[in-house]
């Protein structure tokens, strides 16, 4: 009998969401992969089947209820045994001078959208327990900083909302767990002065993958719920 696991990731065409992709692969999970843009969602589907897993893709734009909808639903014929949610948007911006459109369009990936996938996905894993939940968060969901303030603020979110679901689905055995990553290169990181100009010293994507393979590889009777990640050195921008 198989003992591969079954996951989801969510966001697969970002560089941080292949990345997390191919570790889960390696984790003997095969993956149900989800994201915006057709072109790298089947990159990155081609990379996860070379590493060996099975692999289903969706283009689901995470912000409409009725596609999430749809595509947790087509998950239920099948244990799920963790998803993983890294969509995010990053944007400058002072609270004084804020664009109310930005903020929604922004909130509205960052923290609205994955507290609605939450409760479509919870009941598959836990019914498929014991399972994980992972959440993609930010150094900026636990420290503030200038000229970021909706970014800042949604962050925040998120670490309520994981803090929260953790204490929710605990007792069912789901794993509920954050990852908070500093300054990666790749995406925004790399909008940086520090990734401009030194991206080797900010951290790489391999770091946040075995951030997820300590939660998923974990003991059944303890939760990683928070992963704090910096760079060792500090970046100079």
């Amino acid at each position: 009998m198989s003992t591969r696991r079954r996951a989801l990731l969510v966001g697969a065409t970002s560089a941080i969401g292949r990345g997390l992709a191919l570790e889960l692969a390696a984790l003997d999970h095969d993956l149900v992969l989800w994201g915006r843009r057709p072109a790298e969602l089947a990159a990155t589907a081609e990379q996860v089947r070379t590493a060996g897993a099975a692999v289903t893709t969706a283009t689901v734009d995470v912000t409409d209820d009725t596609a999430v909808r749809a595509a947790v639903s087509a998950l239920a014929a099948e244990p799920l045994h963790a998803a993983v949610w890294t969509p995010g948007l990053f944007d400058w911006g002072r609270a004084d001078s804020a664009d109310p459109g930005a903020w929604r369009a922004l909130l509205d990936v960052n923290l609205t959208a994955p507290a609605a996938f939450t409760a479509l996905v919870a009941p598959l894993l836990v019914a498929a327990a014991p399972s994980s939940l992972v959440y993609l968060g930010s150094g900026a969901g636990h420290q503030a900083y200038p000229d970021n303030a909706a970014y800042v603020a949604s962050k925040h979110g998120l670490t309520g909302l994981a803090r929260a679901t953790f204490l929710d689905l605990r007792d069912a055995g789901v794993k509920v767990s954050l990852l908070s990553p500093g300054m990666v290169a790749a995406g925004a990181g790399l909008l940086s002065p520090a990734g401009r100009q030194r991206p080797e010293e900010l951290l790489a994507v391999a770091d946040v993958a075995a951030a997820l393979r300590f939660v998923v590889t974990s003991s059944p009777s303890c939760c990683p719920t928070e992963i704090h990640l910096q760079p060792l050195r500090t970046p100079r921008g």
